[in-house]
């Protein structure tokens, strides 16, 4: 009633002013609430929608992608191996045809055998013949033939084979010789640990990939082995790489371009990065394309063991040297700093080969190649050790494994010869 008596004695200008000066009020009172709520989903934009994180989840898709079509592409090659078996049991094996057998190998440009097997030194990357082939084992190899020849009834060749011998037997005589490591490189022996659980032998070792999956961190996908997001890119690589385009890049290399700028992000020596880049190349190739030439590549140690089939995990956890400790960091790598944890490995990863010894020589041509002893260690599991830094840090990983067999102590130059 007061209010209205006030009111009703003011003036028409003085009553336009008060209402005048209260639309104002609450105008201003919208604009404050009106930014503040742009303010809030600024901020909230900014925390869940920032331009990195988006990239990381749109790679994280198209990664996931692909890796769904190379395992829908393997499971298609598994049913046909599969049903090849079940037609041999019925005596229908002999009428699988040569374009068949093709799509079952799932044969790429670089699978023939007789073709694999005549890389000489020069596309080896070697200066002399390397015997890498022959480090694989031999029953398992044996098993594979016996499987692939009962199924198809054709021989299987291997690419470490000799040109024109279309059995193991070469294989054989090669392995015989043994390693040819320099008197003054002395490797320790490394146990062979009964915690690895072997592959089945009922289906052969080169079909069986290992189950990687990444968990919740979308980030992980890029960062480890991004190449194999190309495989189209890497299957038009060669077998094996250059050791120069392993220390500095190259154009014409796809892949090992990629690994030569995943490797030198490291702090790690030349010896590191051309032994290190050479078996992720040919772990690649086969990754990329599993058929027999390009397991056969593989060093021995690098073949995958059961829990890498069964156990989801990141790929970069496949390049681990040591089977023991790729199956203790393959259980348990969730409850450790992913990035911390292979950054220490990388880092502390060291082949026996003594500082300042050349590792490339020059072939026939003048060209540098890799040198044989140097090949010989570096393609045998105690030719690697890891330095204490990791052993000291992470010694719940050493499970099963040797630690004063596996720790790595510099050869210097004064104690050679």
């Amino acid at each position: 009633m007061v209010s209205n008596r006030h009111n009703a004695s003011l003036s028409s200008s003085e009553k336009k002013r008060l209402r005048d000066r209260r639309a104002q009020e609450n105008l201003r009172k919208k604009r404050e609430n009106r930014i503040k709520y742009l303010e809030e989903r600024v901020e909230f934009c900014e925390t869940h929608h920032r331009a990195s994180l988006m990239q990381q989840l749109l790679t994280a898709v198209d990664s996931l992608r692909r890796e769904n079509e190379l395992l829908r592409a393997r499971q298609d090659r598994l049913r046909n191996m599969i049903a090849s078996w079940d037609a041999d049991e019925t005596g229908v094996a002999s009428s699988v045809t040569a374009q068949q057998l093709r799509q079952l190998e799932n044969v790429g440009p670089d699978t023939n055998p007789r073709t694999a097997c005549q890389c000489d030194q020069a596309e080896k990357g070697l200066a002399a013949t390397p015997i890498s082939v022959a480090n694989v084992e031999l029953s398992g190899l044996n098993a594979q033939a016996e499987i692939f020849t009962r199924t198809t009834g054709l021989t299987l060749e291997y690419a470490g084979t000799e040109p024109g011998l279309g059995h193991l037997d070469s294989v054989q005589d090669v392995a015989a010789g043994g390693p040819n490591i320099l008197p003054s490189i002395q490797l320790p022996e490394l146990p062979q640990s009964s915690a690895i659980q072997a592959l089945p032998s009922t289906v052969p070792a080169w079909c069986l990939v290992p189950m990687n999956k990444y968990g919740h961190d979308p980030s992980l996908v890029p960062a480890t082995s991004p190449w194999l997001t190309r495989p189209d890119l890497v299957i038009a690589c060669p077998p094996v790489p250059a050791p120069l385009d392993l220390l500095h890049g190259t154009r014409r290399n796809y892949l090992a371009n990629e690994i030569h700028r995943a490797i030198r992000r490291r702090a790690i020596r030349d010896a590191e990065c051309v032994a290190l880049g050479w078996l992720s190349y040919v772990y690649g190739k086969w990754r990329v394309s599993p058929n027999p030439a390009t397991f056969a590549r593989l060093a021995a140690f690098q073949q995958p063991v059961m829990t890498q089939i069964q156990q989801g995990h990141p790929t970069a956890l496949d390049l681990i040297i040591w089977p023991q400790l790729r199956v203790n960091i393959i259980r348990n790598w969730t409850k450790y700093d992913f990035t911390e944890l292979t950054g220490y490995l990388s880092c502390c990863t060291k082949v026996r080969w003594p500082w300042g010894k050349d590792m490339l020589e020059r072939d026939a041509d003048d060209n540098l190649q890799i040198r044989q002893e140097f090949f010989e260690v570096f393609t045998r599991e105690s030719g690697w050790g890891l330095t204490s830094e990791f052993l000291d840090k992470y010694p719940e990983l050493m499970e099963g494994l040797d630690v004063e067999a596996l720790r790595f102590r510099m050869i210097l130059p004064s104690e050679v010869e």
